[in-house]
């Protein structure tokens, strides 16, 4: 009884907590009728929450010891969860197609509908074909029957799988592109979402073995499949309303740590560059914690990069006489090429040409040697922060320097020609 307990309200809470998010989709959806992502999201929340309910042991144990009720519940509650995650997959295919076509978008959109009706309806006719019985809160079956239900559960378990894998390769992406803090986070709140219910999925397997080998399955949800739900469903509302409850102070507290870890490996990244400039330019460091290898406490992680974005641009500053005007034709040269797309490159040259620069201007600064004239220098400054001058753009701007200084041939290849041009200057 304690486990039914338990299971029951991991279910009705899950499936409140989505009933309650359709209810607030379906506000949006009346406000602007023609976004499709919010209608689907809104069908996904119904769905679900209608699975989480029909599936749930004490409604399955109100339909009594015997009859139909509860395998008819448990086709329902199956059908609604791949009505649900196929609506998942149009709203991916909205979020991929953003600025397509209008045409491509809904054909992708009829192509997807195709396995969406078709694999409903096959679930029904195999749960028929099985021709199940309920005794004592198992579904039983007799002979080839266990195979018809063996065959529901394996495609139940195979197109939602599936479906969440496309998922998760769209929001995967969708992260990498997100500009705002508050949205990578509901973008990675829904990725995690989408894995746990895969696993959810995944646990119909379950019972394809149990009816193998005993030809009978639970005819509800047990414990650990309505906790898996019951966390899918909180994660998937957390990280859809991430951005509504990430602005409030209590949302700003539960998020902070992961902030500060992020601003604290971001601190870490920027080292390598940090401390080539502070060996040339000591003076750049900002107070007593500023030493090298040191890691801030994490509470203090957000504006310790903040300072050490300052200390890196100080630096930059002050090599400005060391600037030779030519590195960017010089990386040019090394890489065969205009360096563009890739991880360093990007019209004129990027965070490459930024990195060439700083390496040859530390060169020239150790022997002494102004590599372009006083007049000259504001014109050899590195290339400006591309985008909003937010600490967050600055920081992910200086970790790709970080990287092409210390890792990048062409890199490499200039600090090697200003050295041999300094040694002929001697």
């Amino acid at each position: 009884m304690v486990e039914l307990g338990v299971a029951d309200l991991a279910a009705y809470s899950a499936a409140a907590l989505l009933l309650g998010f359709a209810g607030q989709r379906l506000a949006a959806v009346r406000a602007n009728r023609g976004d499709l992502v919010q209608r689907y999201a809104c069908g996904f929340a119904f769905c679900m929450g209608v699975a989480l309910v029909t599936r749930a042991p004490g409604l399955v144990a109100a339909t009594g010891p015997t009859g139909i009720a509860s395998g008819l519940l448990l086709l329902v509650g199956d059908v609604m969860k791949i009505g649900a995650v196929s609506l998942l997959v149009l709203v991916a295919l909205l979020l991929q197609a953003r600025g397509s076509d209008p045409l491509v978008v809904r054909a992708r959109l009829r192509r997807w509908s195709v396995p969406a009706t078709v694999v409903p309806l096959c679930l029904v006719l195999l749960f028929c074909g099985a021709h199940a019985t309920h005794q004592g809160g198992e579904l039983m079956v007799r002979g080839d029957g266990r195979w018809f239900l063996v065959g529901y559960n394996l495609l139940f378990a195979g197109y939602s799988v599936s479906c969440l894998v496309v998922l998760v390769g769209v929001l995967t992406h969708q992260t990498r592109l997100a500009a705002g803090n508050l949205l990578r986070t509901g973008l990675r709140l829904m990725t995690l979402a989408a894995l746990v219910g895969a696993l959810w999925s995944a646990w119909a397997l379950d019972d394809a073995v149990r009816l193998i080998a005993h030809s009978s399955q639970s005819d509800s949800e047990d414990t650990l499949s309505n906790i898996l739900g019951a966390l899918c469903t909180g994660l998937t509302v957390s990280g859809a309303t991430a951005t509504v409850w990430g602005g409030t102070r209590w949302g700003a507290r539960i998020t902070a740590p992961a902030r500060w870890l992020r601003a604290r490996r971001r601190y870490t990244a920027l080292e390598p560059l940090w401390s080539a400039l502070h060996s040339a330019v000591p003076g750049i460091a900002l107070g007593e914690g500023a030493g090298a290898g040191r890691r801030p406490a994490l509470r203090d992680a957000e504006f310790a990069l903040y300072r050490r974005i300052i200390e890196i641009r100080d630096g930059q500053l002050a090599l400005r006489p060391y600037v030779h005007a030519e590195v960017a034709d010089w990386v040019t040269q090394a890489v065969g090429g205009p360096p563009c797309g890739a991880r360093y490159g990007g019209p004129p040259h990027g965070a490459l040409v930024e990195a060439a620069t700083l390496a040859a201007a530390l060169e020239a600064g150790r022997a002494g040697r102004r590599a372009c004239d006083t007049t000259a220098a504001v014109a050899c400054v590195t290339q400006p922060v591309p985008g909003p001058g937010t600490v967050d753009a600055e920081a992910d701007w200086l970790i790709q320097v970080t990287e092409a200084f210390g890792g990048a041939a062409a890199v490499a290849e200039v600090r090697r020609r200003a050295v041999a041009e300094l040694a002929g200057r001697d």
